[in-house]
């Protein structure tokens, strides 16, 4: 079984010489994390990513250590003398032979952002997204262009003009020299209002590119006519369409201008699109993105499973990415990770989308079926899987899920300023397509002044070297804002605890299954 020991016992060991040993590595609690399937107890180990198997007694005494409980009070947990002293010696055992629980202190952080950032820049540059308009023909109520919406700004009108996305695809070609994939995205507002500028730079891109080059658009496709589904299918794009599940749910929140649902126009557009893609065998390249909205997450995600099921014009392959409404960045407190307050969190923290599948899945019927959760529950067990996993404890902690800011993504503005991608929101800029990346700018804010706050926090968590968080939720207009990232850090914690226990609960009733994950990657 990857990663996974069993903790054996050796000669005895008082607590405080444990306790003084383990400490030299800093506080407890940022080492690792405790956690449990139906049959099994695990540690999961910060440092070297190996996960140990443990008796109940070695759970109960470690998982007090994790969380700070006083030495004295572990010594009155309800084992016996004897079984208390075998887990001691069992734990410094393991600390011995499996060189667990002793991650080195986190000074900084590193990665390609700090050793490549102006190779990367200069010749590695994968993707730009088209912002090719700001206007939109829906007015969806949890959208930031909604009044309702607490981060609420008013529509924009500009249209991005031809010598803009020109610029933008040249910069494309000429940072791309050694990239490994070359991308271009479309996004709105509603991209297909603007649909000739949409045209003009495929050709444009065609041209300067040859066939080393795919495209892609989020739409919700009420303006997709034969034409423009045929184009698109021709053309090798990917597609997201928003689509919020069945009629009752689309339209509760997915509304025209004049105030009507849009779900029969969505669903007519994105029949076209299937159609015109399933004629050049291409149906897996179209997906949905569904945002629920709450409250009454498991009867909306039943309503979105049986919608799927009973829709034959949706190939049962299709991908479906879904989210909850994101509502924007908010000041929230920090909590020590596996302190009390945190502690607090994790045990009344409710994630609906895990929570459903699991109830879902507990009806015999529908065990087998294909879920439109896969995808997502999929992508948690990837980081499972595929985790730093080392002999020895690692000796550098990476920035966790953060790109190398303008690498993956540059997300090209209507007035041709470059930002991340399309979900940072409001926050300082890495360049136009006039002047190119403001490669002093991108070091100082995105990497130097990030790592110098960043670390503070990371170097208490036990899940620095699983943590897929990234520049979402960290700036504000006018530069680091991480207050606005503690909430997102606690979920981060929840849902990489919640994904080991699936991971080690599959690996004990049918391991066989985790080989799929050995041929998937990590989006």
């Amino acid at each position: 079984m990857k990663g996974v020991f069993r903790v054996k016992e050796q000669k005895k060991i008082s607590l405080e010489s444990l306790v003084s040993e383990i400490e030299k590595n800093g506080r407890i609690g940022r080492l690792g994390k405790v956690f449990k399937t139906e049959k099994n107890y695990y540690f999961y180990d910060t440092g070297t990513g190996k996960v140990a198997k443990l008796n109940s007694n070695v759970y109960i005494v470690l998982k007090s250590l994790l969380e700070g409980m006083p030495v004295e009070d572990i010594k009155n947990l309800q084992l016996s003398k004897s079984e208390f002293e075998d887990a001691i010696s069992e734990i410094k055992s393991a600390m011995e032979n499996e060189h667990i629980l002793q991650a080195p202190p986190l000074k900084t952080l590193t990665g390609d952002a700090v050793t490549e950032l102006d190779d990367i820049l200069e010749n590695k540059v994968e993707n730009v997204t088209l912002e090719v308009t700001e206007k939109c023909n829906l007015r969806c109520k949890y959208c930031i262009y909604h009044p309702s919406h607490p981060e609420y700004r008013a529509f924009g009108h500009e249209n991005m003009k031809w010598d803009v996305a020109k610029k933008a695809i040249d910069f494309l070609k000429e940072h791309s020299q050694n990239a490994e994939n070359r991308h271009i995205g479309f996004y709105g507002g509603e991209p297909l209002l603007n649909f000739e500028l949409i045209e003009r730079a495929v050709e444009y891109a065609k041209k300067l590119f040859g066939e080393d080059m795919s495209f892609a658009i989020t739409t919700n496709a009420t303006l997709v006519n034969d034409k423009i589904a045929e184009y698109f299918a021709k053309n090798n794009f990917n597609i997201i369409i928003s689509l919020d599940g069945p009629q009752e749910m689309h339209d509760a929140n997915r509304l025209m201008v004049n105030g009507t649902g849009s779900f029969e126009k969505t669903v007519m557009g994105a029949k076209k699109l299937f159609e015109a893609f399933h004629k050049e065998g291409k149906s897996s390249k179209i997906g949905f993105n569904m945002v629920v909205s709450g409250p009454g997450y498991l009867e909306q995600y039943t309503k979105i499973q049986e919608f799927i099921e009973k829709s034959e014009w949706i190939p049962k392959d299709v991908m479906i990415l879904t989210a909850t409404v994101d509502h924007g960045p908010s000041e929230s407190d920090y909590f020590l990770p596996q302190g009390k307050e945190d502690r607090w969190f994790m045990e009344e923290f409710y994630e609906p989308l895990m929570k459903w599948e699991e109830v879902y899945k507990s009806n015999p019927d529908n065990t087998e079926k294909t879920l439109f959760t896969d995808g997502y529950m999929d992508k948690g067990m990837m980081i499972i899987h595929k985790r730093l996993l080392t002999e020895t404890p690692i000796q550098q902690y990476g920035m966790n899920g953060c790109c190398v800011p303008g690498q993956r993504r540059i997300y090209v503005t209507t007035k041709g300023e470059f930002l991340h991608c399309e979900k940072v929101g409001n926050i300082p800029c890495l360049g136009n397509v006039n002047e190119g990346f403001d490669k002093e700018k991108i070091k100082k804010l995105y990497v130097e002044d990030f790592i110098e706050e960043a670390k503070e926090y990371c170097k208490e968590c036990w899940a620095v070297n699983l943590c897929t968080l990234c520049y979402v939720n960290c700036y504000d207009a006018n530069g680091l804002h991480l207050s606005y990232r503690h909430n997102s850090c606690r979920n981060e914690r929840k849902y990489l605890e919640d994904n080991l226990r699936r991971y080690h609960a599959l690996m004990e009733a049918n391991p066989s299954e985790l080989e799929q994950y050995n041929e998937m990657e990590i989006h």
